[in-house]
């Protein structure tokens, strides 16, 4: 995922303990070329990344309620820099070409002593990591580079140290599940963003009647009785959205307790959304990761067709909301979508990413991967998209926890 601030791109990429629910993000950045941290300086864009999600817009809406991993360079953590940090929200990287000297040695102690949490990144075992590691809280192995071998080497040699080792740049089931044996309590890669998903899977009956739900909720020109009658055949899910709707999000002068007065005060589109959003959490099952990857591409989507000024933009939302139908339910997405009462938009936006719904879709997902070549929409330049996508991760982070509770 990729948010932009000024001149600076701003990625995350979400960091999965064992159960495989989010930890922590990584910020990641590049300049708003496109361009790595090599061509512009790194300790210029550790400082950057720092003053853009921190004073300008807040940890909090990029990362929600988990940590923030932010790499520093030597000069970052020599200087004030690392006091800018919320002690309780960051981990603070060191670089692996990094000089170690007692310098180095003594700022890394001050901090720890401060309360800053340290990881090692891209870790490789030499001596001179040794008065490093006794302060480390994480230990970062590429497995691209480091054998499972040494990996494990390493581990049994740090044993007796409470370090807790992360798996990064994971690409396969297979790798995920051999350093979880060899002991990594956490995982970082782009395994973890693809669909896990088995042809020919029946679904479940709940599973079955959801989907039928969220089609019949979003019918195009439903009329306020039909939208009611439809959402009041769901006991559970009436009660969830008068809860909702009657909660601090909205600050309701008064209390609302009919479904048909709630829409006509809220409008038709409000409602559909949030039944939608109610629904498809009911997959209490499921990474909660997934919901929230739904909910910023349904913004993300929507707030691009209202950038063009479309009078269609539900129906963009609706396109992301349901693109990740296929993690949720663990099927490819064409069988997801094949028996739903969708529209014919609406189906190939979602399975072949046709016409300006899955324009807006393509450059959403290519955005969260970090693709930055391939995520455009019409002529919006990549500034705006970006604003984009930092209005809907803010957003999404709220609606979650509103979810949650």
């Amino acid at each position: 995922m990729i948010i932009v601030q000024n001149d600076f791109l701003i990625g995350r990429q979400q960091i999965f303990d064992g159960d495989l629910r989010v930890f922590a993000y990584e910020l990641l950045f590049r300049d708003i070329n496109g361009n790595s941290v090599e061509t512009f300086g790194p300790t210029a864009a550790s400082n950057q990344v720092i003053v853009d999600s921190l004073l300008e817009y807040g940890l909090d809406k990029i990362v929600g309620r988990q940590l923030a991993f932010i790499n520093l360079t030597r000069d970052n953590l020599l200087s004030e820099t690392p006091s800018l940090l919320p002690k309780d929200k960051v981990v603070i990287e060191v670089l692996e070409d990094v000089q170690v000297d007692d310098t180095l040695i003594q700022a890394l102690k001050r901090l720890v002593r401060d309360g800053y949490k340290i990881a090692l990144d891209d870790f490789e075992f030499e001596e001179r990591w040794l008065p490093v590691v006794e302060m480390a809280h994480f230990i970062k192995l590429d497995i691209q580079k480091v054998s499972p071998a040494t990996s494990g080497w390493v581990m049994e040699r740090l044993k007796p140290l409470p370090i807790r080792f992360l798996a990064e740049k994971v690409e396969t089931q297979e790798q995920y599940l051999e350093y979880k044996a060899l002991g990594c309590q956490y995982f970082q890669g782009y395994y973890f963003s693809r669909p896990n998903t088995v042809r020919g899977k029946r679904l479940e009956t709940n599973q079955h009647t959801v989907l039928q739900l969220l089609a019949k909720i979003n019918r195009p020109n439903i009329s306020i009785p039909e939208l009611a009658r439809t959402i009041s055949m769901d006991v559970g899910l009436t009660y969830k959205l008068l809860r909702y709707i009657n909660s601090a999000y909205y600050a309701l002068p008064k209390q609302i307790d009919s479904l048909k007065f709630a829409i006509t005060y809220l409008g038709i589109r409000e409602i559909q959304r949030w039944a939608s959003l109610i629904s498809l959490a009911s997959f209490s099952d499921r990474p909660t990761e997934i919901l929230k990857i739904a909910l910023i591409r349904a913004k993300m989507c929507e707030s691009l067709a209202v950038s063009l000024k479309l009078s269609n933009s539900e129906q963009f939302f609706l396109v992301g909301l349901m693109s990740t139908i296929d993690q949720l339910l663990e099927v490819p997405l064409d069988e997801a979508v094949s028996g739903l009462p969708l529209s014919g938009e609406v189906k190939s936006a979602l399975v072949s990413h046709a016409g300006l719904a899955g324009e807006a879709l393509s450059c959403a997902v290519n955005f969260e991967r970090w693709k930055l070549d391939a995520a455009h929409f019409e002529d919006l330049g990549l500034s705006k998209i970006g604003e984009i996508h930092l209005e809907s991760v803010g957003w999404a982070n709220k609606i979650a926890q509103v979810l949650e509770k």
